[in-house]
């Protein structure tokens, strides 16, 4: 019994939409102490981070109904799902961080030019700054107002960290999304607390101004990752030059492939998509042999990034045909024929048409009086004679500055060079 109780809470500790019920009721929780302290020490800055606490409760709420969207399963209409209607809360959040950290940051400057009244006069005569809200406290509201706001603090900071590390298990990006939001929360709750220190225990009100600056420079950059990551999925960005680029070396060395001549990658939700040409020789027997071996190198590559799932199309194309003409010296006697030992010796010279290394067509040809300048016009780039080719022969020279080199041939038997005449001249 013990032990089963242990596996529900386990699997409810993992469960997405029960994260998000306990986010909901940390809004809650967040919001009813902050308003309620906020007030009652006159502290805009409190109590306006709890109606912004309120907020995060509708985009809580939003998060959970997000997620049941993504996990609907795939129809013919929506081939890889819906996991994609994540990402317009991705970037939502990720706007909405921006705007935040320029709100913050417009509260910071604010509070900087009020510690020099002649400048904030000046600049208020050109821009319509909003009004300081000065913290107001006693050493009878101190207390409530570290308790709540130190609270808070850490709250969103262990909840943040939670949400993210469940979203990123579960691949649910809205609520990455959400948790980075929470954590940005932790961070600007943090500076409220160094304001409550600063201007209660070092009468240093100004303190919490330039560390607001940099926590707005914080928060606006988190929102960027979010909007730019979510913009990219939106539009089908490829997941990565560095992953595409391993990718093609992963499957170039998978026996059997020749080459990618074409691949195309994007993100759905957290399943990487590969679209990919492969160029092979390899038959129809073989095709699922390398299939699987490029599937198996990919899959465990791209599971290794931050990929929940890896989903590969793959097209095998024949590589273009590769011609070369070769000829081989022979002497004919009647009905036999050998190879000869040098060009000089034949009676015939056998022209054969090779493709991906198989001959394809030969033909048999007397051999003229100008036999070097035949094989030129014939354009025979190698031929073969039945000799040591090791010792430069009589017609190497002639034949090397044609362009056309002279090889061995293994054998003077024409049938063991798999060499069938097709006619004779």
């Amino acid at each position: 019994m013990l032990e089963q109780i242990k596996a529900k809470l386990s699997r409810a500790a993992c469960d997405p939409t029960v994260v998000m019920a306990l986010v909901i009721l940390m809004y809650l929780a967040k919001a009813a102490f902050k308003i309620t302290v906020g007030t009652h020490i006159h502290s805009p800055m409190i109590a306006g981070d709890g109606y912004h606490n309120l907020a995060d409760l509708l985009e809580a709420a939003a998060v959970i109904v997000v997620i049941f969207v993504s996990m609907r399963p795939s129809t013919q209409q929506y081939p890889f799902g819906r996991k994609n209607v994540e990402f317009f809360t991705s970037l939502a959040i990720g706007l909405g961080l921006l705007a935040m950290s320029c709100q913050f940051a417009l509260k910071s400057v604010v509070g900087l030019l009020h510690m020099a009244p002649e400048l904030d006069t000046a600049v208020r005569a050109v821009l319509p700054l909003p009004v300081h809200e000065q913290l107001m406290m006693d050493s009878a509201t101190f207390p409530w107002a570290l308790a709540v706001t130190a609270c808070s603090v850490i709250l969103s900071f262990v909840v943040g960290r939670y949400q993210v590390a469940i979203g990123r298990k579960s691949g649910h990006a809205s609520m990455v999304a959400d948790g980075e939001e929470t954590l940005s929360d932790g961070t600007i709750e943090s500076v409220t607390v160094a304001g409550v220190l600063g201007e209660y225990l070092l009468h240093l009100p100004w303190l919490e101004y330039p560390l607001g600056l940099i926590v707005a420079f914080l928060i606006a950059r988190t929102g960027r990752e979010l909007f730019v990551s979510a913009w990219r999925v939106l539009l089908q960005h490829s997941i990565g030059v560095e992953h595409e680029s391993r990718i093609r070396e992963l499957t170039r060395q998978v026996p059997g492939v020749l080459d990618v001549t074409e691949l195309k990658t994007f993100q759905v939700g957290h399943i990487a998509v590969c679209m990919m040409s492969v160029t092979s020789r390899a038959g129809a027997l073989a095709v699922p042999h390398v299939k699987y071996g490029i599937e198996h190198a990919v899959e465990c590559y791209v599971l290794a990034q931050e990929f929940k799932e890896c989903e590969l199309h793959i097209r095998f194309t024949r590589p273009d045909p590769q011609y070369r003409r070769v000829a081989f010296a022979a002497i004919k006697e009647g009905e036999l024929l050998v190879i000869a030992p040098s060009l000089d010796q034949a009676t015939h010279l056998l022209i054969c048409d090779q493709e991906e290394g198989e001959f394809v067509r030969i033909k048999a040809e007397r051999s003229p009086a100008d036999s070097v300048s035949f094989l030129v016009e014939k354009r025979v780039a190698q031929l073969y004679v039945f000799a040591d080719c090791g010792q430069p022969g009589p017609e190497d020279d002639r034949l090397s500055v044609r362009g056309i080199s002279v090889t061995a041939a293994v054998s003077y038997l024409p049938s063991v060079l798999g060499l069938a005449v097709e006619r004779d001249s």
